[in-house]
This record gives C-alpha cells, sequence and structure tokens, in this order.
C-alpha cells in the first residue's frame, strides 16, 4: 500500500480582517515539502463570527486569478489551492471552533456544520459527532487547569480515541511543560496533532504554518479527495506524529496575548466587522 506525507497545520483561525494571501504564503513557506508528493494541509478553526471557507466555497470569495487557482474541490470539505507564480499547492480544510458552558474550545475538524457555542462539553462533541465531524481539544493557555482540567479528563474518559483527539498549539511557549494527558493520549492511541493558532490581531496570519505535525496516511484513491481520507487514517489505527517548525519564547508569547488583549477590547469598542469585499486578498 501507498502512502503519502502530510505536514499539517490542524489548528487555523482566519478573522474577516486577516490578509489572506499573507496567511497562505506564510504557511507554504513554513512547512516543507520534503518529497514531491508531500502535502501542505491548514484545518481551519472558524469561529461562529468566521465563515471564509463557506464563503469561498459559495463563489462569493474570488481568488485573485493572477495569483492564486483553486486546483481541486473536495466535496467533504476541503480546497487544493495554488500559489501560480512558484506552482506550490496548499490544502484547507473545512474546521470549526466551538465555546463551550464550561468555557472550553472544542472544534469540529473536517467540517463546516455550524454548531451553537454554549451548549455543554458533552452536548458539543456529540453534535460535532453527529454532524460527521472529528472532535479535537486545542490545547491553551489556562483552559486546562483547574475545574476546566477536569472536564477535559472527563471528556477523555468517555469518548473514545476515534471520537476525540487532542491538538497541541504554538500558545505552548517554549520551556512550557508538555500536559501529562498528552502521554495519557499517546498511551491510548489517541492522535495528538499540532496547529499554530493565529490570534485575531491583524498580522497574526503570519503565524499560520509555524508550528505543525508531520504524519503519512495511505494514498487517498482521487487525489483531489483529501478530507475523509486524513479523517479516516487519524481514526482508525496509531499514527506516528512527529512535529515541526516552533512555538513562541515565552517573551514573544507574552507580547502576542498582550497584543490579542488590546485588540480585543478595541474590537468591542468598535461594534460588528464585516467580511473584507476582496475575503480578505490583497
Amino acid at each position: 500500500m501507498s502512502v503519502i506525507r502530510l505536514h499539517l497545520d490542524a489548528h487555523v483561525h482566519l478573522y474577516p480582517w486577516h490578509d489572506v494571501s499573507r496567511l497562505l504564503l506564510a504557511a507554504l513557506d513554513h512547512m516543507p515539502r520534503l518529497a514531491p508528493s508531500d502535502l501542505r494541509v491548514l484545518v481551519l478553526a472558524e469561529r461562529a463570527d468566521c465563515e471564509w471557507f463557506q464563503r469561498l466555497a459559495q463563489d462569493e470569495i474570488r481568488l485573485p486569478g493572477d495569483r492564486w487557482r483553486i486546483v481541486a474541490w473536495d466535496p467533504d470539505g476541503g480546497v487544493k489551492i495554488r500559489h501560480l507564480p512558484d506552482h506550490r499547492d496548499l490544502w484547507i480544510l473545512a474546521g470549526r471552533q466551538i465555546a463551550t458552558a464550561e468555557r472550553l474550545e472544542i472544534c469540529s475538524l473536517f467540517s463546516e456544520s455550524p454548531i451553537e457555542d454554549g451548549l455543554g462539553a458533552r452536548d458539543t462533541v456529540r453534535a460535532i459527532l453527529a454532524a460527521g465531524g472529528l472532535p479535537a481539544l486545542n490545547w491553551a493557555p489556562g483552559k486546562w487547569m483547574f475545574k476546566r482540567g477536569i472536564w477535559i479528563r472527563k471528556l477523555l474518559d468517555e469518548f473514545p480515541p476515534d471520537q476525540l483527539i487532542l491538538i497541541d498549539t504554538s500558545l505552548r511557549c517554549a520551556g512550557w511543560p508538555a500536559p501529562r494527558l498528552y502521554s495519557r493520549a499517546r498511551r491510548e492511541n489517541r492522535p495528538v496533532l499540532a496547529g499554530s493558532d493565529p490570534l485575531p490581531p491583524a498580522g497574526e496570519e503570519s503565524m499560520a504554518g509555524c508550528y505543525y505535525c508531520t504524519l503519512s496516511i495511505p494514498a487517498p484513491a482521487d487525489p483531489s479527495r483529501l478530507a475523509a481520507p486524513l479523517k479516516s487514517a487519524l481514526v482508525a489505527e496509531p499514527l506516528a506524529v512527529a512535529y515541526g517548525g516552533q512555538r513562541n519564547s515565552p517573551l514573544a508569547l507574552a507580547r502576542r496575548l498582550r497584543r490579542h488583549r488590546r485588540d480585543s477590547c478595541a474590537r468591542k469598542a468598535g461594534g460588528a466587522v464585516t467580511y473584507r469585499a476582496d475575503g480578505g486578498f490583497l
């Protein structure tokens, strides 16, 4: 059986005010292509107020034809985009992030189906599974500690590895010890992926692809479809996952979080935002 290697950023936020071209180029530059068959892949984590993938699928966003072109549409929730100046390809897979009543963040990978915020954590995982997504808990500062940490453990006790995976992120800065739950997950053959987790402030899109994981899966029978084969591989058998790129230094992370707090306060004061007419492409 032939296999294909993926360099995967499993947690990418794309906000309405982000420069999409900058995000895509950052991902292409950060993630390697060690062999001609290697794939670079981003999985989105769009919040309730973000709908870039849906707008692209509905042809409400147009790619600049002189620089970017869609070369494959995966009906299971994926698009393969080519950067025409250098013929580099990048897969973007659908995904959403849901905030639970316990203030946890749970992602629905490989699914564009909307799931309301504010449900209990168990109900959120069940809703993601019912919608055909793969639930994933992403690490974030403070959100795996104290009462919320207890909830994380409860979810791992209740849902088996093929129904709930974990994602490490760049927000776990260099020197911050990996949670013990990562070791437990690996003993259970529960995948622990990696993601860059760009924050909302403009300019954060350059973080895309800075922290990623590398894994090999059976080569898809149809090269224009990736979402379903990747999901099947993640839940079927134990996968060897290697980590690439880098996480922030403590000082760099503190600067990112401080800027995020200032930006969040400014946006709340300014009211609602809308997507740019060009879909974020400059």
